[in-house]
């Protein structure tokens, strides 16, 4: 499907509060810049400070998997202060919502009490306790209680969904949908990304949630991407895991933007198991489509980014924590 009036945005920043990786020694060029101040934490989490043409408001993209690394790596490279106006979340596993519930808390989006006239209409004491809130996004299979079936056929779980519930009581908006979904114009999340291509190792066929009573196999339909589409430049797709496949999901982002050309593609690549002919063919399509800037991190796995980093040195960029990709 393509998204209406998809837009543009004049210019993007992504800074990388989430890696696995850290590097203090890594140089900045003029697409890329580094924070190596201070040590950052890293861990097997993901998480991006988004701003969009220049704005002090950001969009959070995850929140990695711990309760540390977020609000400290925010703190040490001052970002700790900035305005969020939006959260989006990429799917519903552990190491993508970690850090949110602290980071919720800590926005502070509760209004204080306040004195109400006698005459008060139950309207206007809704919108009140509306207008602090801010949008979260997410897909609403984010939210299911998940499982893992052994080889033996013995299940494993139950491994605790998401506290919708509570993020909603400290002040966010749950916004869920299955579709592509506007952030601002020109920057979209992509829904349920369509699973054409010849990609699998996103998606175990081990995988199990729970619907009603019983428990059935877990497709990740909550897997979903953000998409920017800058002026003079391109496509920018922004994954969390890309469960989905990343080709899959550039695919897609290109059907809901209708724009053919990829400059960049950042995140995690979700190759870390996958067998040497799915690496083989993705790197074929990235080639292929020939991006500026192709960035494999978090659960792409060390096999995958060495064979990416040597198919295209040119485009290669190692995804460390603390990165700000300028476009």
């Amino acid at each position: 499907m393509k998204a209406k009036d998809f837009g543009q945005v004049n210019s993007v920043s992504l800074t990388v509060l989430v890696e696995n990786k850290a590097d203090l020694i890594v140089e900045s060029t003029d697409q890329v810049l580094y924070f190596t101040g201070k040590p950052l934490l890293a861990e097997h989490g993901f998480s991006v400070l988004i701003r969009i043409n220049d704005s002090e408001d950001g969009i959070l993209w995850d929140a990695g998997i711990s309760t540390i690394a977020l609000i400290e790596n925010m703190r040490l490279m001052e970002l700790d202060k900035t305005p969020i106006s939006t959260i989006a979340l990429s799917h519903g596993h552990s190491d993508h919502y970690g850090g949110m519930t602290d980071l919720i808390n800590g926005l502070d989006l509760l209004p204080e009490s306040k004195e109400w006239a006698p005459d008060v209409s139950k309207d206007e004491i809704l919108k009140w306790q509306q207008d602090s809130r801010i949008p979260f996004i997410s897909h609403p299979a984010a939210f299911r209680e998940r499982w893992w079936k052994k080889d033996n056929g013995k299940l494993v779980g139950p491994f605790t969904p998401p506290p919708g519930d509570l993020w909603q009581t400290a002040g966010v908006e749950l916004i869920l949908t299955e579709e592509p979904y506007q952030l601002a114009p020109g920057c979209w999340t992509t829904g349920y990304v369509p699973r054409k291509s010849f990609e699998s190792s996103g998606r175990s066929d081990q995988l199990r949630y729970r619907e009603g009573s019983d428990i059935v196999p877990d497709d990740l339909e909550d897997d979903q991407a953000i998409v920017f589409n800058v002026k003079g430049k391109g496509l920018v797709v922004l994954s969390g895991c890309a469960h989905s496949g990343i080709v899959n999901t550039v695919e897609y982002a290109r059907e809901i933007s209708g724009i053919d050309q990829v400059h960049a593609v950042i995140g995690g690549y979700h190759l870390a198991r996958a067998e040497e002919k799915e690496i083989d063919q993705t790197i074929e399509y990235f080639k292929k489509i020939k991006p500026d800037l192709v960035v494999p991190g978090h659960c792409t796995g060390f096999k995958a980014i060495k064979r990416f980093a040597e198919a295209m040195p040119e485009q290669f960029v190692e995804g460390v924590v603390g990165a700000t990709y300028l476009f």
